[in-house]
């Protein structure tokens, strides 16, 4: 390989690196609050899809702000018809910040219409 192949591959992996350590960071972050246990990208476990989720509240101005509030303060809410009414619980551990991160990733997941309940 010719020295700018090589500078090219070995900066093509350096700028593609944040994104992967940011989410692996993030699916660390699901996993130490429980949320994997209830929650996947396209289907229902206990709780709604990720998908579901994005697609529900896309194009919401207080989109973020109202699923980070959920996450921490928990409760049961539109999704009661898919869930049984079980209720998702409180976060109280994660600050403001964290839990609006959470929202912000959960919100960019491809959006997925639920099925009906």
């Amino acid at each position: 390989m010719t020295p700018r192949i090589v500078t090219f591959f070995i900066l093509s992996i350096s700028l593609a690196l944040p994104g992967y350590a940011a989410a692996a960071s993030m699916q660390q972050t699901l996993k130490t609050n429980g949320c994997t246990g209830c929650h996947a990208a396209s289907t229902k476990l206990v709780g709604p899809a990720w998908g579901w989720v994005a697609y529900h509240y896309r194009g919401k101005k207080d989109a973020v702000d109202t699923v980070a509030d959920f996450i921490v303060n928990g409760g049961i809410g539109y999704w009661k018809p898919w869930t049984s009414g079980i209720p998702m619980p409180s976060h109280h551990n994660l600050s403001k910040t964290q839990a609006e991160a959470i929202a912000q990733w959960i919100l960019s997941q491809p959006s997925i219409k639920p099925p009906k309940p």
